[in-house]
């Protein structure tokens, strides 16, 4: 790793596309950091790389809290290798629970490294412009900076729910409220039924139901005719069974959540029982 001291500190500089990968400090930790660097001075300096904060934007932060002279390195290798850097080192020194840590590695393996740097108009400050042909760093090398802290199911749960999940999933996630793995199952379902898992009392058991009674074909539309009664009337009892349960969620549901029950789950479960549906 290139870094080389700094000598004429910079002015401020703004923190770099890739520092913003890595969720900020809360408030609690900031001021946590702000009390050691006042106490303690300074000890890892902030490293720049292409004129703006690659690493230690929260360092800086705390410095100006703290009335302490920030000190400056410059990271000398490529785009790749910074990326890398910022993953690892904050992976080793934050506290971030495992989902973040996943997010951040799914966020990286999407960056575009392809990107021009120009001069801001409004501030003179350097602003990252994308460009159409995206370069990615090596999963490979990202997954080795991650250091097997999260698991490659838990990211490639992250990467499907970001892609398929409706933004009231993605939130349920981020707020706890559902693990990623659960809601990656979720992630398969129709828009509507996605958005009731996220607002339900309880979203791991709603998508674990949902997730099951969606595997029925006798409870979705345009499903196969079933090969003969008895197996007909035991794919529509287990269908029916499946909507019950999910009903029971109804009576602790607000007015969005009551309303997709019965379009999504009492409507569905009476058209399946009705002579010659498909």
């Amino acid at each position: 790793m290139e870094l080389t001291p700094i000598d004429n500190s910079p002015a401020r500089p703004a923190p770099h596309p890739i520092c913003l990968l890595i969720p900020s400090a809360d408030e609690y930790e900031l001021q946590d950091l702000t009390d050691d660097i006042r106490a303690h001075g300074l000890i890892d300096s902030i490293v720049l790389f292409e004129g703006m904060i690659l690493d230690g934007r929260n360092r800086a932060a705390a410095c100006e809290r703290a009335g302490v002279a920030p000190r400056y390195v410059q990271f000398g290798g490529g785009r790749e290798d910074a990326l890398i850097l910022v993953i690892s080192h904050n992976l080793k020194r934050r506290h971030l629970t495992k989902q973040a840590i996943a997010d951040a590695v799914v966020a990286a393996e999407d960056f575009n490294l392809n990107y021009t740097l120009a001069e801001s108009e409004s501030h003179g400050a350097q602003s990252v412009i994308k460009i159409t042909e995206p370069k990615t760093a090596s999963s490979r090398k990202l997954a080795q900076a991650a250091g097997g802290v999260v698991s490659h199911a838990m990211i490639a749960a992250t990467r499907k729910v970001k892609e398929k999940g409706e933004p009231e999933l993605q939130e349920a996630v981020k707020r706890g409220l559902i693990g990623v793995q659960d809601a990656a199952k979720a992630a398969d379902l129709p828009p509507d039924k996605q958005k009731a898992i996220a607002v339900s009392p309880k979203p791991r058991k709603a998508a674990a139901e949902a997730a099951e009674a969606a595997k029925n074909p006798a409870s979705r539309a345009g499903g196969a005719e079933p090969r003969s009664e008895g197996d007909g009337h035991a794919a529509l009892r287990k269908a029916w069974d499946g909507a019950k349960a999910l009903r029971g969620l109804w009576e602790t549901a607000d007015d969005r959540t009551k309303e997709w029950f019965v379009g999504a789950v009492l409507f569905e479960s009476e058209e399946a029982r009705e002579p010659g549906r498909a």
